[in-house]
Parts: C-alpha cells; structure tokens; sequence
C-alpha cells in the first residue's frame, strides 16, 4: 500500500531557496576569484596571492595584470607544450595586506584546489608567512616581490625569488651616492633613514646601516614609523629633517612615501631623498606630490629602455590601458620563469617542478626585462644575477639616471650642492 504524504510534510517554499543561498555562500567563503578557462583536466593551475583591497590594492593589482598578461600570451602561444599543451589557469585570493590571511589562502590554495604553484605575494611579511605553508606542503611558491632576506634564509626548498635580495637595495643606494659624491662640490656625508615598521621597512634599514658604514657615512637620525598609523609620525619627520642630514633614504609603501616626501618637502629639507621603490615608483605617486615629486629618487627593479620593456609596455598598455610598472614587470617576468620551469620539469609533480626551478637558467637570448644577464637559483632560491637601477622624477616622469648603462637621462641634481 501506497504512503500518501501528509500535505503538512510538504518541503516549505521557502527551503529551496535557503539551499541556494547556502551554495553561494559555500563558494564565497572560499575567498578564491577562478578565471575562466578550459577543463581544469586539461590545465595547469596557478595560485596568485595578493594584496588586493586595502592601502597595497593599486600595488597588488599592478601584480595581477602582470601576471594575467603572462598567462593570456603564454595559452595564445600553446601553454605548456611538452605537457602537452596544457594551458594555464589562475585562481586568485587576496591577502588584504595581511599576513595571516595569506598564510590562510596559502592553505586553501593547496588543500581546496590543488594548485601546482603559487605566485605572490607583493609584501615581505605576507610572503614570509605564506612560504612557511608552502614549504610545509612542498608546493613551489614563486615570489614576485618582497626583499626581507627572511624569505631566502630558512633553508626553504619550494621558495624562488627573482628581485634582489635587500642587501641589492641599500648597496645600489650607497653605490648611488658615491657616484653622486664625484660630481659633488660639497659631498654626501651624512643620511638619515626613515622607514615603516615592518620586515619589508626593517630589514632594508638594518642593510643600508651596514652599507652606509662600510662606505664611510655617517646616520645622525634612524626614524621607524607606523604605517597604518604615519600621520601621527610627522614631527618625527620633522625632527629628522632639523638634524640637517645631506641625504634621506626612506623605504615605504605608496600612501605613506607620499605623507613622507610631502613632509619633507614642507619641513624645508632640500637634499637627495632615495627610497627604496615599495610604491613610489608609479604615476600616482607623481599625480599626490605634483611639483613636490620632482627631484625625488627610487630604487628600480626594471628600466623602459630595456628593448624587451618597450615591447611588453605596449602590449600591457593595449590590455590595460596603462603603463608598466615595475610591480607588473616583475610578476609577468615571475610567470615566464615558473613557465619555462613546467617545460623542462619531468613531471607536473611539485618535485619535479621545484627540481626544475632549482635548475634555471635563463639567458639574455631570452626574454629578460629585468637589468639582468641571467636568471638562475642559489640553493637557497635567490637569484644570484639580479641587479638593480635607480630612477628620479622629472618633469613629471620617472626616468632611469644610473647607471650609465641603463640611464636614459642624466641626474638633475644641482653639482654645487646635494
């Protein structure tokens, strides 16, 4: 005998649409942005962490665009052709800035979607963090930027990194003003360092410490601030510039480098202010100073005079509408070499994969667009070849100064005085 529903055991209405709000919510909650692509059987994948809202999103999605270019010519090319032909695919999460949360994507990465390797993360802390997980699941992890040497000194085997090491940064600054100092009648003598309290701000002021000692200057004034918290720093930015110091150097991200350069500038300080390139080098930092951005110098991973950088320029304008910035250069640079490292690999397995990286060696033959003549791994999985270049705003551009090799203009600081 048949059963006859009772018709108050009938499913309420309202139950499907509760099912569907759960699903949605379901995949929200993984916090993953998917591209679109063809069967996931058929493709490699790819996670790229970034900071991407919050005070780093123009940075962080400078970085997203580089990457997605890469990866869209890289298909229309043939994607991975000794695997195949498999092409890529990215999924995307955003870190917020935050290291935890990165840590925490970094899992989800892995663990959900089973990515082959991850590209990110823009700032040395969320790299630090996010490498630690990588490592613990030996999963490559290609690090776009981030100059902490913490990244690179833990004995870690699934962490690359193609910049250079913070050591690179504040030598080119030194390197820099000594050769400023041979045009100089009155010589650099004394710098003043301003910089955030973070890995990233931190341990490009202990390098330039050591940098500037061996190289015979003096540091009348150190000054940490706060980067979430700058505005309440000023007048030790004010103190800084009373010391009368014949030089800054400052490493910041792009909110806080304008609030700085802007106090400087108001604080009468004069002298060659040097930053390290966190964020300063882009139109926006120009487009905040106006006339108080003229003069100021950075530290630069890239130059456009590079014949590479032109071409990628105009295709990465054509895509997005603006320019390159070395943000960008740098993660479409990243995706190229985990792209030829997926060719050579024996296998899409991560040993394979990392035994690939390890055993790099791009020449200038191929496309380099970083001031490199090679890109090759330590065994710690820096670059060892990496080198950098340093560019100053003028007339309302950044333009590359030194060295000579790469400069596309000469320095406009006035040789009577710094």
């Amino acid at each position: 005998m048949k059963r006859r529903l009772d018709p108050d055991s009938r499913i309420p209405w309202y139950y499907p649409v509760l099912l569907c709000l759960f699903i949605i919510c379901t995949i929200l909650s993984c916090g993953c942005v998917e591209e679109k692509s063809p069967e996931i059987n058929k493709t490699i994948t790819i996670g790229i962490l970034l900071p991407l809202t919050g005070e780093l999103a123009g940075r962080g999605n400078e970085c997203l665009n580089g990457s997605i270019l890469a990866i869209e010519e890289i298909n229309k090319n043939g994607g991975i052709r000794s695997k195949e032909g498999r092409l890529l695919r990215y999924l995307i999460a955003d870190s917020k800035g935050n290291a935890t949360i990165g840590a925490m994507k970094t899992k989800e990465f892995i663990l959900n979607h089973t990515v082959t390797a991850l590209v990110g993360a823009y700032q040395s802390n969320v790299v630090i963090a996010a490498t630690q997980i990588a490592e613990q699941y030996k999963t490559p992890f290609m690090v776009n930027t981030g100059i902490s040497d913490v990244i690179i000194e833990r004995g870690y085997s699934y962490t690359f990194r193609i910049i250079p090491t913070v050591d690179d940064y504040a030598h080119t600054k030194v390197e820099f003003l000594e050769s400023m100092n041979q045009r100089l009648i009155n010589p650099i003598k004394t710098v003043a360092l301003i910089y955030e309290n973070t890995a990233f701000g931190t341990s490009a002021a202990l390098a330039e410490h050591k940098f500037l000692k061996r190289g015979g200057f003096t540091i009348p004034i150190d000054t940490s601030y706060v980067a979430a918290d700058v505005d309440n720093y000023l007048e030790e930015i004010r103190r800084t510039v009373r010391e009368k110091p014949d030089a800054i150097f400052t490493t910041t991200y792009l909110k806080d480098g304008i609030i700085i350069s802007r106090e400087l500038k108001n604080a009468g300080f004069t002298g060659p202010v040097i930053d390290s390139g966190g964020g300063t080098i882009s139109q926006a930092f120009i487009d905040a100073l106006g006339p108080d951005a003229e003069g100021i110098y950075s530290v630069s991973e890239f130059v456009y005079s590079l014949p590479a950088v032109r071409d990628l320029n105009k295709r990465y304008y054509a895509r997005f509408g603006v320019n390159l910035s070395g943000a960008s250069a740098h993660t479409y640079q990243t995706i190229l070499v985990l792209s030829d490292a997926l060719e050579r690999a024996a296998s899409l397995e991560n040993e394979d994969i990392r035994t690939a990286l390890s055993e790099t060696n791009i020449t200038s033959d191929m496309d380099i667009l970083i001031p490199d003549d090679y890109i090759s791994f330590s065994p710690e999985g820096q670059n060892e070849y990496s080198r950098l270049t340093m560019m100053q705003v003028q007339n309302g551009s950044w333009t590359t100064v030194w060295p000579d090799a790469y400069a596309e203009s000469t320095q406009a600081t006035n040789p009577d005085k710094p």
